[in-house]
């Protein structure tokens, strides 16, 4: 009995020895599994990452060149957008200046018009004011002969009665002369006979008498020249201040 329970111990020892052997040759056996699969896993991620590292590098140098194309694109587009924009604003600028450029001549054309406006309003000024002085002389004058007229005409009664009266006294005067001019001769031919004794009818008084008649006529001869001196003169008057009826 004791001798079978120890050939048992023994061929358990023996099974858990190998059981121990089995265990370590898997274990190096998965080791070497795991060292094989790691390093064929390995070759194959490697080949894998080399793959998409060329994919990558080829879009890399595709999305470079596509930039590079659309960069150049956008240049060219900004180019020709900036000389299409460029020419816009001179075309702009061009019709703005043309339109200013007209407008100027227009304001130059209406400036030249008021100007010739302006000179022929001062033209027309000038000879307004010539005529004005000449209007203001005019009026000076009838003013003058106005306030001359207007103290005849107070005094045209005066004048006028003057005058009637002169002529009147001047008539008179004539009349008087008339008178006693034939006279003169009688009482000088009444003085000469007196003087000569030749006639008892001469008077003693023939000779004052003559004398006295003489003196007469010298007196009416200068007063008929200053009543003729004086009808000149208000003739004159009356002329010069338009009263004569001329």
């Amino acid at each position: 009995m004791e001798q079978n329970h120890s050939d048992e111990h023994d061929d358990v020892v023996v099974i858990e020895e190998r059981d121990k052997r089995t265990y370590l040759y898997i274990g190096i056996a998965a080791a070497i599994g795991l060292a094989l699969g790691g390093l064929i896993g390995s070759t194959v991620t490697s080949s894998k990452w080399e793959s998409a590292y060329h994919k990558l590098d080829k879009r890399y140098e595709s999305l470079q060149k596509n930039t590079a194309q659309q960069s150049d694109h956008a240049q060219a587009t900004i180019a020709k957008t900036k000389d299409s924009v460029q020419q816009r604003i001179d075309d702009a600028v061009a019709k703005v200046k043309e339109q200013q450029a007209k407008k100027i001549q227009g304001l130059e054309k209406q400036v030249s018009e008021l100007e010739k406006v302006n000179s022929s309003l001062d033209n027309k000024v000038s000879s307004q004011k010539q005529t004005i002085a000449q209007v203001d002389e005019q009026k000076k004058s009838l003013n003058r002969k106005a306030n001359l007229q207007a103290s005849v005409f107070e005094r045209s009664r005066e004048i006028f009665q003057k005058e009637l009266k002169t002529k009147q006294e001047l008539e008179q005067l004539q009349k008087e002369r008339d008178t006693l001019e034939p006279k003169i001769k009688e009482l000088k031919k009444a003085c000469d006979l007196y003087l000569a004794g030749t006639s008892w009818d001469a008077k003693s008084d023939a000779c004052d008498k003559q004398d006295e008649a003489k003196s007469r006529l010298s007196q009416l001869d200068q007063m008929i020249h200053v009543h003729r001196m004086d009808l000149k003169q208000i003739q004159a008057l009356t002329s010069e201040i338009g009263l004569d009826g001329s």
